[in-house]
């Protein structure tokens, strides 16, 4: 895999610092696949779809201990 060098641009610090803007005015569809591709990269499932959430994970809990209340 190369580079493509042309994808980029030579920019000043204010341009490169402005990248708030740019993201605020694109379409939602594309900030959902930045979105995506954002988390394939930091969670590592690059090229795959979402995993799947591993619930056994999880227990429930009550909040109040049986025979005991507050009131």
């Amino acid at each position: 895999m190369k580079l493509d060098k042309k994808a980029f641009k030579i920019q000043s610090f204010d341009e490169a610092a402005d990248h708030k803007q740019y993201y605020r005015e694109l379409p939602e569809e594309e900030k959902e696949n930045l979105f995506f591709k954002l988390m394939q990269a930091a969670y590592g499932f690059v090229g795959k779809d979402w995993p799947r959430m591993d619930k056994n994970y999880f227990e429930e809990r009550t909040l109040v201990k049986r025979g005991k209340s507050k009131t």
